[in-house]
């Protein structure tokens, strides 16, 4: 009754635009909010399966120095609804699109080679790696991660959803606790303090090593979740007391494959991608046996003109981290052709519409009224309100 009844929204965000890329490995969703303000979903084709990368803030605090989003500033949260909307949201450009390849097929052997592979009209995989820092938006992240493993509602599987994070400790400890199966992304981008500090200007206060320690916790949560069950005392044979927390190779290496735990780093040409640089991150990684991903520079219009090293070069740098015992990957570069980077496409549109200004407007245009949202601001429900 509800959903055919005009006065009941069962969606309050809708599509401004999408693009695809030529390749149609990826599609830039451009979503408005109810309140007029417009953030960025990402669906990434991969063979076999389909991920989806959502916003969880309007804009980012975090300012790092080669991110479109952070030159926005940070506007506002989203609820844990609109969150989840975007699921929705791309779930129907996916069934849209699934069902006109269908109409496209007409022999039989592609028929059949497609009912035999995987639906790809399904999201199987959430990163929450859009605009945006998750773990600054923690009740409202945290409550649609569990709307997304919940049986009755999404019914993902737990290591399927991936919070990502540019190093917000506390609340890295708080998912560990609260969420210990969802995976943890450290968005790290330098192998040391000083260098970090001068991409990522949130990362000063906040030690590097702290935020290696934390994201090794969460990696290692399930295991010594069971080493406490088996050994509750904490004792041997003998009776005598045992660090049942420490974790020998075989145990470290079994947690790490499950990928629970990744470090993100971004390739780009300068002091963090030297091979000194490399070996500064094995050696910081060392004896931890976490997974390292490597991530191509996409470039984006920011005020430094950067760039991504050559692939011969990142080839290298990977095989130096992997020396160290770390398992490193060099990502694949997806939807640079419709701007896929985040918050380039957000960014890019309002460009546009305010190519023309008035210096008292300052750098967005005119104030609207509600065009900014409460970033703060929690309800008696414990949950922060737009």
């Amino acid at each position: 009754y509800l959903a055919n009844n005009e006065d009941f929204a069962t969606i309050t965000s809708s599509v401004q635009m999408h693009k695809t890329s030529a390749d149609g490995s990826t599609t830039k969703i451009a979503v408005e909010l109810q309140d007029g303000h417009v953030v960025e979903s990402v669906l990434m084709r991969h063979e076999g399966r389909v991920t989806i990368c959502v916003s969880s803030q309007v804009g980012c605090a975090m300012g790092c120095t080669f991110c479109a989003t952070g030159t926005m500033g940070i506007r506002g949260n989203l609820s844990s609804g609109e969150i989840l909307e975007q699921l929705v949201i791309g779930s129907r450009i996916l069934m849209s699109s699934h069902e006109s390849k269908e109409d496209e097929l007409e022999h039989e052997e592609e028929q059949e080679k497609k009912q035999k592979g995987k639906r790809l009209d399904l999201i199987r995989n959430v990163v929450f790696m859009g605009m945006g820092e998750p773990l600054n938006n923690y009740p409202n992240v945290l409550a649609a991660c569990r709307a997304l493993i919940d049986r009755r509602l999404w019914n993902l599987a737990h290591n399927r959803v991936t919070v990502s994070t540019v190093g917000v400790s506390s609340r890295m400890r708080d998912l560990t606790r609260d969420l210990p199966e969802v995976n943890l992304a450290l968005s790290l981008h330098a192998p040391t303090q000083m260098m970090r500090e001068t991409i990522v200007p949130s990362a000063k206060g906040t030690p590097i090593e702290s935020l290696i320690e934390a994201l090794d916790d969460h990696m290692m949560a399930l295991a010594k979740r069971r080493k406490l069950l088996g050994n509750p005392q904490g004792c041997d044979q003998d009776g005598n007391a045992v660090d049942v927390l420490e974790f020998n190779v075989e145990e470290r290496q079994s947690a790490s494959k499950k990928k629970r735990a990744m470090i993100e780093y971004v390739m780009l040409v300068g002091d963090t991608s030297t091979i000194e640089a490399a070996h500064q991150l094995g050696k910081l990684c060392e004896g931890r046996h976490l997974v390292v991903n490597l991530i191509p520079y996409n470039k984006t219009d920011v005020k430094d003109k950067l760039s991504c090293p050559s692939e011969e070069h990142m080839q290298e740098f990977r095989n130096i981290v992997q020396s160290y015992g770390s398992f490193c990957s060099i990502r694949r570069t997806m939807g640079a052709d419709i701007a896929g980077a985040c918050g380039q496409l957000v960014v890019e549109q309002e460009k546009n519409q305010l190519k023309v200004t008035d210096i008292e407007d300052g750098p967005f245009g005119k104030d609207e009224p509600g065009k900014q949202r409460p970033v703060t601001v929690f309800s008696k429900r414990g949950q922060n309100e737009n």
